[in-house]
This record gives C-alpha cells, sequence and structure tokens, in this order.
C-alpha cells in the first residue's frame, strides 16, 4: 500500500480521514517512521507505526460512486436478522464486524441493529444503549467515509446518506 501525506483513509474502530503528517518517533531508544492521522468525525488525531499500517487494517478510502452503491442495499434491506438470540454473542459479533476495515461490515451492523431496533420496538421493549451506539457507530465509520471520498462536509454527506438509504441519521464531528 503506497500511502503518503494528504492520503484519504479508514482506520478501523476510528473511521475515516487524512494522514495529516509523517515524523519520527523516538521511544525506549528506537526511532520510527509514524503517520499522523485527522479523522473527520473526531476532534482526535492519532500517530501510529507506518510498520503496522496494514495490520491495523488501515486502507485507502473507497470511491465515492462505490461507496453509494453499496449504501443502496440499506434502501431495499435495512433490517437484517442477525440470527443470534444470545445478546453477548450479538455484541461479539458487532465487535469483529466493527474492527474490520469493510465497508460492507459496517452495513451490516446498521442491518443487524435496525432489526434488534425494529423487533425491540414491536415487542414494546427499551432498545439497549449498546445497540444505538453501534448503530451510531457505523452509520457515522460509513458517513464519513462518504465525505472524505467526495470532498464534502459531514453534514452533505450525511444528508447523501438518508437520501440513499432512507435512514434518518445526524453526524456531528465530536
Amino acid at each position: 500500500m503506497n500511502l503518503k501525506v494528504g492520503s484519504k483513509v479508514f482506520y478501523p474502530l476510528h473511521g475515516a480521514g487524512w494522514i495529516k503528517e509523517e515524523k519520527e518517533i523516538e521511544f525506549a531508544g528506537e526511532k520510527k517512521k509514524y503517520f499522523e492521522f485527522e479523522l473527520i468525525t473526531s476532534l482526535l488525531s492519532i500517530s501510529t507505526p507506518v510498520e503496522k499500517i496494514e495490520s491495523l487494517g488501515i486502507r485507502p478510502v473507497l470511491q465515492t460512486k462505490e461507496i453509494k452503491e453499496k449504501l443502496a442495499i440499506l434502501s431495499k434491506k435495512p433490517a437484517v436478522d442477525p440470527k443470534v438470540k444470545d445478546f453477548n454473542i450479538m455484541l461479539n459479533t458487532f465487535k469483529e464486524l466493527e474492527e474490520s476495515a469493510k465497508i460492507e461490515d459496517s452495513i451490516k451492523i446498521i442491518q443487524y441493529c435496525n432489526f434488534v431496533k425494529k423487533n425491540r420496538e414491536k415487542e414494546g421493549r427499551l432498545i439497549p444503549v449498546s445497540i444505538e451506539k453501534q448503530l451510531e457507530s457505523a452509520i457515522r465509520n460509513v458517513v464519513g467515509e462518504l465525505a472524505i471520498a467526495s470532498g464534502s462536509s459531514l453534514e452533505t454527506a450525511t444528508a447523501s446518506f438518508t437520501k440513499i438509504t432512507g435512514i434518518e441519521a445526524e453526524i456531528n464531528k465530536d
């Protein structure tokens, strides 16, 4: 992978952003090259050793057209049964999907969370905070990548996400 300062990237568990800077940091007497990442959905910046980029699943962002094509599935299938009845196993499944760098896995999380929410609402039960947070995080990742890919604001990317999927979202930088 040929990443450099200015490259648009997706960083699993953190979201989409840019490589802001390349720097050398000395730790325990050893100097290593690091990339500093600026994230679109967070005020946080992250420094990561260049040698660990691939093992962490960091990848270039997808093209806008490809993201939109992948999101279109949510307009047809906004909710999919995760086929897991044990809530803790379901949360572990979400964690594994979230650690992936694949946009398809963020879309699966959105579908699974929507399924759980829909069933809970139908049964008159409360929606677990963990489901709401997983859903928000997955939407944030997808919208962030769409914003970075298209060179647009989070607000514009959020509106585009809602238009494509029919799913209302509100994403702010935090």
